[in-house]
């Protein structure tokens, strides 16, 4: 180990670009190792996981209709239990006193916590069979009586007098969202209905042991659609009434009550992930492959002197586990330094924890060893290839170099082109979501509620030249329904508004049918193919009289965006009500400035009126604004997203790079003699770095041609989760090809005018 510590010291290039690529990689393989497992191992927080759905009713959102969970439990024998969520805002007043921001009701079931454990920190889900009786958040409970124990004192809730009974603890881990209260439901059929939120809940079953799962199913199915003939004949959805519970974390519209996160982007993380390590790996055993060439002397005396074979590979694989053992604790402390970066990049409601736990701590040793194995395995094998004697000689670095080099830079090269080409076309794809045509006008366009102000109020400002009522407005927020046509699944996306806005948003008509605007819907171009909405037939589906009564079909529009542009896909479909809405109080304004003294003004009309709804000032920051910014903040977790993992690509390629200029250094170093050999018989520097170049290029040349496809596969399966995605990107190869070529060239040119500008003499006395 000391001749090995001592070889370091005197190459310090060497081990500094192999530790420093060793500890960065690997802390983002730890970074992203640790994230990848917990998003994954989610839903085994449920006891009998496996025996766990939850009933989606057919629809986009999972949620159930009042009285499918009694349905279920009385009539399948195989339904073991069965529990309900609902979340809504709410207010409270807590030893008289009003509970200053937004408060969060939770109408659960106590078997809830029975598949979904909890930690209480005072009573139990027991309390949850009483009405009259609550049980608070952790924080919530903090929050309204920090100097004393709010168990036993009573608060009101929803202008219900109720007792305080326990306190849940809050955890990040769980895949059960935090709510500030949880209260029983008024009986087994009610759900609570606010303004504009239909009657439904989350409801979970489980299964007895030994259900046949799939009759199962098939059985509450049939039953779901034969007992809620009145909505499910409208909707007929194709797939199951049940999900999973390993799916639902999973599941792009879940529930509101339980987190949820993006598999398809976590499928890129983990891609990334194995580039990094790849490129970190492949650059430290390249690197050890160079320096073996050096140390090979030492171990040919060592096996001269009589040290068998499997003592020198061990002391090749033990000194490389020490190295990366010493690597991986700074990794460690990295990791853990840039876990509150990355949970802040990060899409997804789990976050983030570098665990120092028995498993992960195996997980750990385990990355060691193979690192540690491999990288001294490859340099003790070249080592073995040779007799000690032609080692000693010096026949040994030129045989190498006709293999391990040229093979490790291809290597490198492809991983630095599939990289740069990856990271070129997530950001094209997010700059052409953002400059996704709406089709319609937001404009200098405000979304805020009148209700602390009055619309008249709002409509007297200066600034503002129109006002109109809209629920939701082009590009987010829009209310939808899931239904099936023809076999077909569509995502029914509905705006509603009155005449005013309908104008101020200037959706361009395609047909006009001639009907008041008032009490009219309005059909997208997409709506009206799937229903076949024509001059000859203007009947509206049965579906949206359910939702407005019998509204008259106005007319034809074309698209617009109905959601956020990395939300939306093929399946949904636009339609616009327009009707007086009353008691709807959120109003777009069509502004004739919005400058600083404008912006703060409606920013505080929307503080004022979020104390108003909910208590918290808060709610104005997410719900009302300026519309352009809405919807680019609509784009935020998306950004955020690339941005971290064009910050993975951008550090695996420059571990690449740092391994490519140390390669090129050794590659120039090993060619010193040949060069000083063919100088002597009239060769000139010139002609030496135009013959090392072109010999390295074209080992690049190669790895371009390996990469581009690669790269090629990825940029495709990437895209594949965009709907809006862009087209004709295949110039971004030719342009990743090009700069890996130029910095290549940069590395090797450096080094090889180097050995051609050594005196051929000093280099032939080594000899």
């Amino acid at each position: 180990m000391r001749s090995y510590l001592k070889f370091l010291s005197r190459n310090k290039l060497y081990t500094a670009i192999e530790a420093a690529g060793l500890i960065v990689s690997l802390a983002f393989v730890v970074i992203i190792a640790c994230y990848t497992w917990q998003q994954f191992s989610i839903a085994r927080e449920a006891v009998d996981h496996q025996r766990i759905y939850a009933l989606s009713g057919g629809q986009e959102y999972l949620s159930a209709w009042p009285g499918e969970l009694s349905v279920v439990k009385d009539r399948v024998p195989d339904v073991e239990a069965g529990g309900r969520i609902s979340d809504f805002g709410t207010s409270a007043i807590f030893n008289g006193q009003r509970v200053q921001g937004s408060v969060n009701l939770f109408e659960i079931d106590p078997e809830i916590f029975e598949f979904i454990p909890q930690t209480f920190i005072s009573g139990s889900a027991d309390v949850l069979k009483d009405r009259s009786q609550v049980v608070l958040g952790e924080s919530f409970a903090n929050k309204i009586s920090p100097d004393m124990d709010p168990v036993g004192k009573t608060i009101i809730v929803r202008n219900d007098t109720c007792v305080v009974g326990g306190i849940l603890k809050e955890t990040d881990r769980s895949i059960l969202k935090g709510s500030d209260i949880y209260r029983a439901f008024k009986g087994p059929d009610e759900v609570y209905t606010a303004e504009f939120v239909f009657p439904v809940s989350m409801v979970l079953i489980k299964l007895r042991k030994g259900a046949d799962h799939k009759e199962t199913r098939a059985l509450i199915d049939t039953l779901i659609r034969q007992e809620f003939a009145d909505f499910y004949k409208v909707n007929k959805p194709e797939r199951s009434m049940t999900m999973p519970f390993k799916d639902i974390y999973f599941y792009k519209d879940g529930s509101v009550v339980l987190k949820h996160g993006n598999k398809s982007l976590l499928y890129v993380l983990i891609a990334v992930g194995i580039l990094l390590l790849a490129s970190a790996l492949f650059n430290y055993i390249n690197l050890s492959v160079a320096l073996a060439g050096k140390r090979a002397k030492e171990m040919a005396i060592r096996s001269t002197l009589g040290e068998s074979k499997g003592r020198i590979l061990w002391r090749y694989v033990s000194e490389s586990i020490v190295f990366v053992t010493v690597c991986m604790a700074l990794a460690m402390l990295l990791a853990k330094s840039l876990e509150p970066v990355f949970n802040r990049y990060m899409a997804g409601d789990i976050g983030l924890e570098v665990a120092y736990s028995p498993m992960y701590l195996a997980a750990y040793i385990l990355i060691i060893c193979l690192v540690g194995a491999i990288s001294g395995i490859v340099p003790a094998a070249m080592t073995f290839r040779h007799d000690p004697v032609s080692i000693i000689k010096g026949e040994q670095r030129r045989q190498t170099k006709s293999l391990f080099s040229k093979v490790f830079i291809i290597i490198q090269n492809v991983i630095s082109v599939a990289l740069i080409a990856m990271a070129l076309v997530m950001e094209l794809q997010y700059n052409h979501l953002v400059n996704m045509p709406l089709g319609a006008n937001v404009d200098n366009m405000y979304y805020i509620s009148s209700g602390s102000v009055g619309r008249d109020a709002l409509a007297a400002k200066p600034y503002v030249d129109k006002i109109g009522v809209s629920h939701g407005f082009p590009g987010k927020g829009n209310m939808s329904i899931s239904t099936t046509v023809d076999g077909q699944k569509y995502n029914i996306r509905l705006l509603e508004c009155d005449e005013t806005a309908f104008e101020m948003f200037g959706f361009e008509q395609v047909k006009d049918f001639g009907r008041p605007r008032k009490g009219s819907l309005w059909f997208t171009e997409s709506a009206a193919r799937v229903y076949n909405i024509d001059e000859d037939n203007q009947a509206a589906p049965d579906v949206f009289s359910m939702i407005w009564g019998h509204l008259e079909t106005g007319g034809i529009i074309k698209d617009f965006a109905t959601r956020s542009a990395s939300e939306i896909s093929g399946n949904d479909i636009g339609l616009i009500a327009i009707d007086d809405l009353e008691g709807v109080s959120t109003c777009v304004l069509k502004l004739n400035r919005f400058d600083p003294e404008v912006r703060a003004e409606l920013k505080e009309i929307g503080r004022q009126e979020s104390l108003r709804i909910t208590g918290d000032e808060e709610y104005a920051e997410k719900y009302f604004g300026y519309i352009p910014d809405l919807i680019k903040e609509g784009m935020e977790e998306t950004r955020n997203f690339i941005s971290l993992i064009e910050l993975f690509m951008l550090l695996a390629t420059i571990i690449s790079l740092l391994g490519l200029v140390a390669m090129s250094a050794y590659y120039a170093g090993m060619q010193t003699k040949d060069i000083a050999v063919r100088k002597v018989f009239g060769g000139t520097v010139n002609s030496e770095t135009r013959r090392a170049v072109i010999e390295y290029l074209v080992l690049v040349g190669v790895a371009i041609l390996i990469g581009v496809p690669i790269a090629v596969f990825l940029a495709e399966r990437y895209l594949r989760q965009f709907w809006y995605r862009i087209e004709g990107y295949g110039w971004v190869f030719v342009v990743a090809a090009v700069i890996a070529l130029v910095i290549s060239f940069l590395a090797i040119l450096w080094q090889t005018l180097k050995a051609a500008r050594t005196n051929p003499a000093t280099e032939l006395k080594k000899e």
